[in-house]
């Protein structure tokens, strides 16, 4: 064991350090932080989960009009994506989306300010688990319609979020958004803040709103009174409060919760027992590393004892050739059986775990998810680089569609169905094997999905 790259002295032990900070990042509580042009640096907050906040400077939106045919989350992306590409040109394209749609109304907000993939990258390089990355103006909302709950039952209300020299207005109708948009002031003051308000307030079809105000980065802390208007904080903080985004207990399911960090389908219940499972294997790695060192340290001291004592007796006679060849074949084996499982932890610690697991728990689920697949077992065996999934469907459909799903997705491959029954031992459903090749380096977090419905091309 001692000579198997990847398994002595620090290699094992870097192993062991990076997959107990990544897990540790995924079961820790997320801090949130505030996201700007400037990025953040992940180095310094390896092992950590984190809750982001987009300033409005790095983002736009989208408000749809009703009655638009946008069937699916796919249509609705696709729509935005047409908009954001005509007037912002081919940049936008490259933009990450998050969208919402709630009693009716939908809209997106696309993060043009930074580059989202780079940032993932940067994060799972020093495990940071990123738990969500939400626009700052539905993370604002979220927390104030739980603070004030008699504002937003009004039959018009507004929120002014102002940034320095940026306004965001967001206007609802009986709790329901929709109007959302930027308006930049002549300047950072409270002064430029008043008249832009004051001139939104003028037009008639906000002459009824009950408007609160939040923000920072203003010359001085108070806004004069401006009828309609109610000022919820200072302004002249250099920064936002964390507070002031702090997801409620309970929070408001008619209330718009887009977020850049979320999969393409809600978590499901099945994530936790699948990273058990996961976890699992990895501590059956590790023990199995662990006992074949101590079996070999065993081994090296029986052997130096054995050799201790034949220097003080005389040399025993010589074995015939038949005895010598036969005891080398067995020590190769042996070395051979060793070299093996030695060679199969090594290739268990270097599973990309976090995308295997998260492609498993994305292809069964359901609609809605708690109709989905429920899985029973996971076996890989790592150098053959074959998967062995047991799972119970409501039917053989959905089993199906998991063939499908997984072998569209980079880094599947062979994936088929080897056993299909009715459930026994008080199970309900269909159960089934599925057996699949893998291609560890090319899993990515995110599965591909499969289209169901033609995305829409025309506003």
């Amino acid at each position: 064991m001692n000579s198997t790259p990847g398994i002595k002295g620090h290699g094992l032990k870097g192993q062991v350090l990076r997959w107990r900070r990544g897990l540790g990042a995924r079961v820790a509580k997320p801090s949130l932080l505030w996201l700007t042009a400037e990025g953040l640096d992940p180095a310094a907050h390896a092992g950590r989960a984190l809750e982001l906040v987009a300033s409005e400077h790095l983002l736009q939106h989208l408000i749809c009009e009703p009655g638009l045919p946008l069937a699916d989350e796919s249509a609705l992306q696709a729509y935005a994506r047409q908009l954001f590409g005509h007037y912002f040109g081919a940049a936008a394209q490259r933009w990450a989306l998050a969208g919402w749609r709630v009693e009716g109304a939908a809209g997106v907000s696309a993060l043009h300010g930074l580059d989202l993939q780079a940032l993932r990258q940067g994060l799972d390089a020093h495990q940071v688990s990123l738990r969500g990355l939400r626009p700052a103006w539905a993370a604002v909302l979220q927390t104030v319609s739980a603070e004030q709950p008699d504002w937003l039952r009004a039959p018009q209300a507004a929120l002014a979020w102002v940034e320095g020299g940026l306004l965001s207005w967001l206007a609802l109708r009986a709790g329901v958004v929709h109007e959302l948009r930027h308006q930049r002031l002549a300047a950072p003051t409270v002064l430029a803040l008043h008249e832009a308000l004051a001139e939104i307030k003028g037009q008639a079809s906000n002459a009824a709103t009950q408007v609160l105000l939040q923000g920072y980065g203003l010359d001085t802390a108070q806004m004069p009174a401006l009828p309609g208007v109610r000022q919820l904080a200072p302004l002249d903080a250099a920064a936002p409060k964390p507070a002031w985004f702090e997801p409620p207990a309970q929070p408001r399911g008619a209330l718009p919760r887009p977020d850049f960090a979320a999969d393409s389908a809600p978590r499901s219940r099945l994530g936790w027992p699948l990273a058990l499972c996961g976890a699992l294997v990895l501590a059956t790695a590790l023990w199995s590393a662990w006992d074949s060192r101590e079996q070999l340290g065993a081994a090296q001291q029986r052997v130096a004892a054995l050799s201790a004592q034949l220097q003080r007796q005389p040399a025993p006679p010589r074995l015939d050739p038949a005895a010598q060849r036969g005891a080398a074949r067995a020590q190769a084996v042996l070395d051979q059986e060793r070299l093996r499982a030695a060679t199969e932890v090594q290739a268990l610690l270097q599973t990309p775990w976090g995308p295997l697991l998260s492609h498993v728990e994305q292809a069964g689920m359901g609609e809605p998810p708690e109709q989905g697949i429920s899985w029973l077992g996971l076996d890989y065996t790592a150098l053959r680089r074959e998967l062995r999934l047991d799972g119970l469907a409501g039917d053989q459909a959905l089993a199906l569609q998991l063939v499908e799903r997984l072998s569209a997705a980079p880094g599947w491959t062979d994936v088929v169905l080897s056993r299909f029954q009715t459930a026994g031992e008080g199970l309900v459903g269909q159960r089934f094997d599925l057996g699949a090749k893998l291609r560890p380096e090319l899993l990515r977090d995110d599965l591909p999905r499969v289209s169901r419905s033609k995305p829409v091309t025309q506003p």
